[in-house]
């Protein structure tokens, strides 16, 4: 699954495309979030897809309807071009769910060692890292006890 506006910066086009490679016994793909701006050839290709596709769009979700579907996710995915912050790769590995996400400098600064990264330019690698996902049950043989940054943190480090 993945979470975000659907915006080119996002780059939700990549996972469409490597759903496509996974061909017919892909597993499910869940968009949450609402479609946004400048992105009509991603909402092309979303509106073409056939009825049982495995690729869903769920927008609209409430929070706890969220927070359920990560956490019971095989996995969440972000291959983002770009982040500000990048708020839900932390909810997500704050709710214990394993992280795939593009190798972005300020996802590293607070994920560490809680996700795995993999560069949009090695699509090879991502497919790789779901189909080992595919085989391995989630949480097999991880424990979480991961703390994201918390405002007091925030700004010990923006005024020091």
């Amino acid at each position: 699954m993945t979470v975000g506006t659907l915006e080119p910066r996002k780059n939700h086009a990549f996972l469409l495309d490597l759903w496509e490679e996974l061909g017919p016994a892909a597993p499910p793909l869940l968009l949450c979030g609402s479609r946004g701006w400048n992105n009509e050839a991603l909402f092309a290709r979303l509106d073409a897809l056939p009825m049982g596709h495995p690729v869903r769009e769920l927008p609209g979700l409430e929070d706890k309807a969220l927070a359920a579907l990560v956490q019971g996710s095989a996995g969440a995915l972000f291959p983002s071009l770009a982040e500000g912050f990048g708020l839900p790769p932390l909810e997500a590995v704050q709710l214990g769910s394993r992280v795939l996400c593009n190798d972005l400098e300020v996802l590293r600064e607070f994920l560490g060692e809680n996700a795995v990264y993999a560069s949009v330019s090695d699509r090879y690698l991502w497919l790789d890292m779901l189909n080992q996902w595919a085989e391995m049950p989630v949480g097999a043989g991880r424990k979480i006890s991961f703390v994201g940054p918390d405002w007091d943190k925030h700004f010990k480090t923006v005024l020091s």
